[in-house]
């Protein structure tokens, strides 16, 4: 079977916004199945690809050292995905990004996990001053 070329990693950025409704919901059912309480925040991995590749049939799974994103969104210049508990980027600091087409065979791409560029977020979130998603994946 022939791969087709992985996406190259040009950046990664990790921007604290305001959760949507449905972000909200889901913090809230987080909340419900655990003994934590996650802050109304929205944490946005932003990964600028130099470009972003066709659609095929074989997409590209995405992986933070051994733990496969779930779920991943394409924006203007790349992809990106959400977390909601902030413990993810503790679990997973400075843990590779890799991609795979067959979940045998990885690739490298050389980029690591940042912390999130909003420390005090909670505050934020709180105070209401977060940015929208929208605004942060223009």
């Amino acid at each position: 079977m022939t791969l087709s070329a992985p996406p190259k990693i040009v950046e990664v950025e990790v921007v604290a916004a305001k959760p949507t409704e449905g972000d909200s919901k889901t913090i809230a059912l987080l909340n419900a199945q655990s003994s934590k309480s996650l802050p109304q925040v929205t944490y946005i991995v932003k990964i600028r690809l130099a470009s972003v590749p066709p659609v095929t049939s074989r997409g590209w799974a995405l992986y933070v050292n051994d733990f496969r994103i779930p779920n991943y969104w394409e924006y203007e210049r790349g992809i990106y995905f959400k977390v909601f508990d902030p413990e993810f980027f503790a679990d997973h600091k400075g843990q590779r990004f890799r991609f795979t087409q067959d979940d045998s065979e990885f690739v490298d791409t050389g980029k690591r996990l940042p912390e999130p560029t909003s420390r005090p977020a909670r505050r934020k979130a709180e105070a209401g001053g977060l940015p929208l998603q929208s605004e942060i994946l223009k």
